[in-house]
């Protein structure tokens, strides 16, 4: 091809600016007004109005892996750094520095316009926004072969078996409403529609390779889904099916589909002082029209170069030298991971990652404006899932200001958060992070793992306080 089609994935990003709901360092603070993203049930202390395009920024990356995985320090003199690839990093250094599966995604939920007030007795919500997610998981043998290439007694087995890479990218107009159904009791919902912008998922079922001295045996099973404006596969016939040579970046631009989805929540006070909640998120799912599928499927067999020729004056020289043999093994190696049109202009309906959040709170009987918290939020994405632990200290000495530190363990590894919301009478301002590193190369690129996340917004609350 000429382009590789992993840039499929790329350009969403970069489209997009690289979906999550919220700020989970602010879960606690009763003065964040985008509480209710992460849980509907959540009211607010005030009616607001959002920053056009400011009220809630939140921009997220997020792997288990970091720079230290991949770069050591050199034993040459002159160089200070080198690569895994290096004969003097052991095999044993570096793959034991990864997962089984290591993940990277990266996330933003961007939003245009926020509003909320009192009505009918409870807190309604309105929002739009902009979310998007970008997320890969790579086995563990993906890195090894690399590292190790094929033992040299014996049998080289690696399965990359679901290897996967995933994008898209929707508009979302939200209208949520909570109220209190007894003294202890709070309930929420909130109605999302959605409107397609992009999407691409390439996955690989099945990718093994069986390397030995005697024979080579590779066998793939895959396929890429893509919904993206004006973009389209090329192809060419090629033994009676549609081969993949291009993509075509020249189409109409039009909307890629459109969904459904809604978020439910309950808060509940066991006795003064406890309180937990329980929210799910983003549950439904957008419909993709005119995706275009491409699958690949193939086996492949190398046994060895037959009937080498090193004479030029042979006949047979051109088709038989080892130079024209090697570009037929490339060539026939190529063919295993080429992709065939399959479908195209079909509708898919693909639901969306939801979100499980399960929190406590307990407020301190010597000091009510400390409390101590704990919250379990799981992305639930099939094989991309992933879960996390966060525990938390919230602290409000004043009542504009709201402070929360809080310390998390999950799927991506351990992180620091923390969060300062201002919330005086007419402005609103928070800063905020659920993640980042503390030690970064020159080029601020995290070192041990590339875990960071910044939310920031501006807001103006209006009118007086509200009982919650």
């Amino acid at each position: 091809m000429k382009r590789h089609i992993f840039t499929l994935l790329m350009f969403v990003a970069a489209c997009f600016t690289v979906s999550a709901q919220g700020l989970k360092s602010g879960y606690f603070l009763e003065g964040n007004y985008y509480r209710h993203q992460l849980n509907p049930a959540f009211g607010n202390e005030r009616a607001y109005f959002s920053f056009p395009v400011l009220g809630n920024m939140n921009i997220d990356v997020q792997s288990n892996m970091g720079l230290s995985t991949f770069l050591y320090k050199s034993t040459t003199p002159g160089y200070d750094l080198t690569t895994f690839l290096d004969p003097n990093v052991s095999a044993s250094e570096f793959l034991d520095k990864l997962k089984g599966t290591n993940r990277l995604g990266t996330t933003i939920n961007l939003q245009i316009l926020s509003t909320g007030f009192n009505v009918w007795k409870g807190y309604m919500t309105i929002d739009l926004g902009i979310k998007s997610n970008v997320s890969s998981r790579l086995p563990k043998d993906f890195f090894s072969l690399i590292k190790n290439g094929m033992d040299e007694s014996g049998v080289t087995q690696c399965d990359f078996d679901n290897l996967r890479f995933s994008a898209n990218a929707y508009a979302e107009i939200g209208l949520g409403y909570s109220m209190r159904v007894m003294d202890n009791l709070r309930v929420g919902g909130k109605l999302k529609f959605l409107i397609g912008g992009a999407y691409a998922q390439m996955t690989y079922d099945k990718l093994t390779m069986k390397l030995s001295d005697e024979q080579w045996d590779i066998t793939a099973d895959g396929y890429l889904d893509m919904a993206v404006p004006t973009m389209a596969f090329e192809t060419e016939l090629e033994n009676g099916r549609n081969k993949v040579t291009d993509v075509n970046t020249d189409g109409p631009f039009s909307l890629s589909g459109g969904g459904f989805a809604i978020d439910l929540g309950a808060t509940y006070k066991i006795f003064d002082g406890l309180e937990v909640s329980a929210a799910i998120l983003d549950l439904g799912f957008i419909k993709w029209k005119d995706v275009n599928r491409a699958v690949s499927g193939g086996q492949y067999t190398f046994d060895g170069f037959n009937n080498i020729q090193t004479d030029k004056d042979s006949p047979d020289y051109d088709d038989n030298s080892i130079d024209a043999q090697l570009e037929n093994l490339g060539d026939d190696i190529k063919d295993v991971f080429l992709l065939y049109e399959d479908e195209t202009g079909v509708g898919k309906a693909k639901a969306l990652a939801a979100t499980l959040n399960i929190g406590a709170e307990y407020t301190m009987p010597f000091y009510d404006k400390l409390s101590a918290g704990f919250l379990s939020s799981t992305r639930i994405a099939g094989k991309m899932s992933t879960s996390e632990g966060r525990f938390y200290a919230n602290l409000s000495p004043v009542s504009v200001l709201d402070l929360s530190v809080n310390y998390a363990i999950s799927s991506y590894g351990s992180s620091f958060g923390w969060m300062l919301n201002l919330h005086p009478k007419g402005f609103n301002f928070f800063i905020g992070s659920d993640s980042q590193f503390f030690k970064v190369s020159p080029q601020m690129i995290g070192v041990k793992r590339v875990n960071t996340n910044i939310n920031m917004g501006i807001n103006f609350p209006i009118g007086r306080k509200l009982s919650m």
